[in-house]
């Protein structure tokens, strides 16, 4: 009977093991989802904090040297804080949206992602002459969710119709002069 306890006694002493190992190891696996995603809103709040000064110098320009030095300093610093955010915010969803699409960070940095999409497209709708950057912008981010089966948020779903709408659109032709009667040949 000892011998058959032990049997049993050791293959319940590995499951248990392995359950509990897998129970550390997805908690280890959450904590690390928490640290990766605090980085992704530092350099969010990063990335708010150079627009805002972005914003201000703007606002505070002036002709002079030292105002457009200002100015430049302001455009740099946000365009690296820019990098950063969509560096750490790519890599924690290349990460997140495979390894744990269910979690709250990872809706989270997907909705971030979808925001700064949208806003991108509007900027691209604004100043280009085509929809088809934004259209570019706009899908992957569409796909997204739906690879994941949650809805589209209205704002990318309303940006991403007009740009369609605006790629449809052929380019309008540059204005032309009338065409001159044609001339009969005299004979």
């Amino acid at each position: 009977m000892k011998g058959f306890l032990r049997y049993l006694a050791v293959p319940g002493l590995l499951a248990l093991t392995i359950s509990c190992g897998d129970t550390a190891s997805r908690e280890g696996r959450t904590t690390q989802a928490r640290s990766e995603f605090a980085r992704v809103k530092a350099a969010r709040a990063e990335l708010v904090a150079a627009r805002q000064a972005l914003d201000r110098a703007r606002h505070a320009s002036d002709t002079t040297s030292s105002g457009q030095d200002a100015l430049r300093r302001a455009q740099e610093a946000y365009d690296a804080a820019f990098m950063r955010d969509q560096k750490t915010l790519s890599a924690f969803l290349n990460v997140a949206l495979n390894d744990r699409p269910d979690s709250p960070e990872t809706r989270e940095a997907l909705a971030l992602y979808a925001r700064s999409a949208v806003e991108g497209a509007r900027y691209l709708l604004r100043e280009a002459e085509d929809g088809r950057p934004a259209v570019q912008v706009l899908e992957p981010v569409e796909r997204s969710y739906r690879v994941l089966g949650l809805d589209v948020p209205g704002d990318l779903a309303t940006t991403l119709a007009e740009a369609r709408r605006f790629q449809g659109k052929p380019p309008t032709p540059p204005p032309t002069a009338h065409p001159r009667p044609a001339r009969r040949s005299r004979r």
